[in-house]
Formats: C-alpha cells, structure tokens, sequence
C-alpha cells in the first residue's frame, strides 16, 4: 500500500499555515550539507536549521560521488552568478549505524559486485569506518577537476543515538 495519501494529508496541514513564500532563492548560511538518506538523520532537527537555512544534499551513505562532485560545481557557479568570489563551504556528515556499513562485509561485497556487475558501488560506498569514510570522501573531492579549489571542506560524524554531531576534519580549502 502507497503512502502518499498520508504524504498529502500531511502536506495539507503543513501548506494551511505555510508563510515561508517570500523566503529568496540564496539560503541564509553558505554552508552546503551533504549527509545520508538514512530516515534517522534529518539535518533540520540536528542541526536546528529552519527554511531558507542551508542547502541540504542527501546520498547513499552520505558519501561523495561523480554526480556529487558535478553538482558542487553546479552550486559554485550558481552562487558565483551573483558573487564572483563565493564563499561556501561543504559539511559532509556521516553517521554512525550507517547500513552502507554492511557492504564492507565480505560476502555482502560480493553479492553487491555480482548484482552490478562492478566493484565500483563497494568501492564508492561501502566503509566500516564513518571518520575514515570522511578523509576518503575529502579526497575525492580534491581529486576531481569539477570541484572548485577554493570550496571550504569540513568532515563531521552524527550519532544516531545520541544525537551529537562532532567534527572529524577540520574545514579547509580543497586547493
């Protein structure tokens, strides 16, 4: 059964009192988050951000990718169309508990690799270590030519029992 008649409904009484039309289309912090799909970690509430805030990007694991990298840029150039120097900075959050730990494990690797064909999903998802995912998902960034040399980068890990967010890397710019 579908869920979007709740979706809806919920809609409904979210658009009864919404007033956030006039918000502008540039948030109100040039902090760029990029964190997991994973239901548990919602940026708003850990890190108390309201409408018009941040910019928010959720991955598979929170991890960075091609398309990830791709879409920086295409951020940096939209900033960069009202500010010839931007300032922003990307917080890659990771999370402890994160299924994307599970590909790390052997025999789910290889099923992982048989079912695409590739070991590229393992090898750009898979980690058993949230703060050593952080550095690799840095490096990745450093190493793709999209990337602007003068984003600010910062690695943080969220517990997803707690509740805390902590900084893993220190913000610092990719070039």
């Amino acid at each position: 059964m579908s869920d979007l008649f709740t979706l809806y409904q919920r809609n409904e009484a979210f658009a009864a009192t919404f007033d956030k039309g006039h918000l502008p289309m540039r948030p109100n912090l040039s902090t760029v988050i990029l964190t997991c799909v994973d239901a548990r970690v919602i940026p708003a509430h850990f890190a108390g951000l309201e409408t018009g805030d941040a910019l928010t990007m959720r991955t598979v694991g929170g991890r960075v990718t091609s398309r990830v990298a791709l879409e920086i840029s295409l951020l940096w150039m939209l900033v960069s169309l009202d500010n010839p120097n931007p300032s922003m900075e990307l917080a890659i959050i990771h999370h402890t508990d994160c299924g994307m730990a599970r590909f790390a494990n052997p025999d789910v690797a290889a099923r992982v690799t048989e079912r695409f064909g590739s070991e590229y999903v393992v090898e750009t998802y898979a980690f058993s270590d949230p703060r050593e995912s952080l550095a690799a998902d840095v490096a990745r960034l450093r190493a793709s030519s999209l990337v602007p040399r003068d984003l600010r980068v910062s690695g943080h890990l969220y517990d997803v029992t707690t509740g805390l967010l902590t900084q893993q890397i220190t913000t610092a710019r990719i070039g």
